[in-house]
């Protein structure tokens, strides 16, 4: 069996992008941001990404407000969630990289596998943002490689994530390797302080101990957005506890430094969902995070390339490790079970 790109669909009068092997389909819609809108794991019929009920994809104007217009999904953001000015320009909602066309070709492979290039150029700040997609041959794997570049002549501040939302139950369950915790955002006494530290996932509130690693169901109508920091280890993972399947993402810790955890239950705008999303730095706004000197500074001529893996997996009902060796991934459970994705 080998991977496929399919690129005569079409979603909502955009053109759409199928990778497409026996475990996973993925869908990239490259004209509204070459945002990631399904992986769907096909033995289970489960498609991790959310979908936001009112929003469909479609064309977008830049400079839109993302809250506003975004349809869910999975979208690269850069170089700031919220509006900001950076050196006399204002520099949009989510950044300037999620509601532009990005030019995209299939890329040869020799494995079996299946690669889509995607790519974009900055309207204010001058870069060159890059994506390579690859969908293992036969395994639920998504290999993606990056690539940032300064084409201006001075250095520049940036701070970056990637932006998946999941669909969640109460069912579900946040696993990270040990870390801190730290409150950026809440609306309940529930989810914390802001500015609060903890041990994660247990935070003490003045309303008991909260299981941050526990998704509360919908009626809870609360929600937090908290920061993973000090990160022991590379990766995290999203599993639904009663089905027994889950994604983990694989990252790269010199780039990324940071989790951030959008969490919604039912108290933002009525909206159900989860984001884990690996930061370079933190706040994951640009001017707080250039105050704190957690940035990073991309000197012109000097690109940025990193790696990282997104895997599927089936049989557990939470996870302790995602490791990687010569691109084999193996999720490993509480109990030692071990899942070999690419052998």
């Amino acid at each position: 069996m080998t991977a496929r790109l399919d690129s005569n669909w079409q979603y909502n009068g955009l053109r759409a992008l199928v990778l497409d092997n026996p475990a996973l389909q993925i869908t990239i819609l490259p004209e509204t941001g070459a945002r990631v809108y399904n992986i769907i794991h096909k033995p289970t019929d489960t498609n991790f990404l959310w979908h936001h009920p009112r929003n469909l994809p479609r064309h977008i104007p830049y400079g839109s407000n993302f809250d506003n217009t975004w349809p869910g999904g999975w979208d690269e953001v850069l170089p700031s969630t919220e509006e900001t000015e950076y050196r006399g320009e204002k520099l949009p909602h989510m950044g300037e990289l999620w509601s532009r066309p990005w030019d995209w070709h299939e890329v040869p492979t020799d494995d079996g596998s299946a690669c889509v290039y995607t790519g974009v150029s900055a309207a204010i700040l001058p870069l060159r943002f890059e994506r390579w997609m690859r969908l293992d041959a036969e395994q639920p794997v998504i290999h993606l490689r990056y690539r940032l570049t300064n084409l201006g002549l001075d250095p520049l501040d940036l701070n970056w994530g990637i932006h998946p939302l999941f669909a969640i139950t109460p069912h579900h369950k946040i696993d990270l390797p040990p870390c801190k915790g730290l409150v950026g955002q809440s609306n309940s006494a529930r989810m914390g302080e802001v500015g609060q530290t903890y041990e994660w996932p247990h935070l003490p509130t003045t309303e008991g101990m909260t299981d941050v690693s526990r998704i509360q169901p919908y009626e809870a109508n609360v929600f937090a957005g908290h920061y993973g920091t000090e990160l022991s280890s590379n990766w995290f993972a999203l599993t639904d506890t009663q089905r027994q399947v889950g994604i983990g993402m694989v990252f790269p810790t010199d780039i990324f430094r940071v989790l951030w955890m959008w969490q919604v239950y039912g108290g933002w705008r009525g909206l159900y969902h989860l984001a884990i999303e690996p930061w370079v730095g933190y706040p994951v706004r640009l001017e707080q995070a250039i105050a704190a000197g957690r940035q990073r500074i991309l000197s012109p001529g000097q690109p940025i390339e990193y790696e990282l893996a997104v895997v599927a997996y089936t049989g557990v009902e939470s996870v302790t490790a995602i490791e990687s060796h010569d691109g084999h991934y193996r999720v490993i459970g509480p109990t030692k079970e071990q899942m070999d994705l690419t052998s």
